[in-house]
């Protein structure tokens, strides 16, 4: 998924292709979010790029060519190489490229190394060098960069990537701007891990909340989803509660399969996708409450 909302249907399927062409896209986006701190925008793909003094840390190169393109660009800003890649998270179209910077240690949540082991496609790192289960500080002399697993939200291992001293947060996959994903990314999503994240994002003090397919760094943005999160927690929470009075578990079992079909929330009737894709919202967050995930 794009995040608790969207991402377009032609990503993999393109992040495919490209990891086979030998040609370089064009030169990425590149804005400064703070001192040493770069963000850089490229095939709808946003990653974090921060100077230290041992080197440079990136977020989630992606595929070999775009992991190319960034190479050239921040040669541009630093001489220095890239010494660390944090991966969001362990879905393949965000790990790739790793290849790119073969001195560079991959760090991801524990969860990655067994999924990244089930890999057929040849889309993952070989290794992941460090791993850590709740939290994590990297230092690199640079600017604080911390990692917080606050649950599988997007896949298993969601990782906020925060930089308090800059007040910027990076994450994958855990929201977009006034749109809902489509359905078909929703499977592995766990909402009230999402909603967790959201609520610790809104407690960051943030200036810039930079999101992995987003060119927008606005906190106004994490407001608005972590406010539809709620009302679609409120909603659908509501009607399980209800159920459970009624008949108990065997009622909310028969009810999953017509929500997604009757429950709505007009008030957000107007963000991108909102007909085709909140039946999949409601059932994901049905799912999450009643069953875990």
């Amino acid at each position: 998924m794009l995040g608790a909302f969207e991402k377009p249907a032609a990503s993999i399927a393109a992040v495919l292709v490209l990891a086979a062409a030998p040609a370089a896209l064009a030169a990425p986006t590149v804005k400064q979010l703070a001192d040493n701190v770069y963000m850089m925008s490229e095939f709808h793909y946003v990653s974090l790029v921060v100077v230290g003094e041992d080197g440079v840390l990136i977020t989630d190169p992606a595929f070999a060519p775009r992991a190319r393109s960034m190479k050239a660009a921040i040669a541009e800003i630093t001489d220095k190489p890239v010494t660390r890649i944090v991966l969001s998270h362990e879905h393949y179209d965000h790990v790739g490229g790793a290849e790119v910077f073969p001195e560079a240690q991959v760090i991801c949540h524990a969860s990655c190394q067994a999924v990244f082991d089930l890999d057929v496609i040849g889309m993952t790192p070989e290794t992941v060098d460090v791993t850590f289960t709740d939290s994590l500080t990297v230092d690199f002399r640079g600017p604080t960069v911390n990692l917080h697993h606050y649950g599988p939200a997007d896949g298993f291992g969601s990782t906020v990537v925060h930089l308090p001293e800059a007040r910027v947060a990076f994450t994958a996959d855990i929201y977009e701007d006034r749109s809902l994903t489509h359905g078909m990314w929703m499977d592995d999503d766990n909402y009230l891990a999402i909603r967790r994240v959201l609520r610790e994002l809104q407690q960051m003090d943030l200036l810039h909340a930079v999101s992995a397919h987003s060119d927008d760094t606005s906190v106004e943005i994490v407001d608005e989803n972590a406010a539809f999160v709620e009302a679609l927690f409120d909603l659908v929470g509501g009607e399980i509660r209800k159920a459970m009075r009624e008949g108990g578990p065997t009622q909310v079992m028969m009810n999953l399969a017509t929500w997604p079909g009757e429950l709505k929330l007009p008030e957000y009737a107007d963000w991108k996708g909102y007909d085709e894709h909140l039946p999949a919202h409601v059932r994901r967050m049905a799912l999450s409450i009643f069953h875990g995930g």
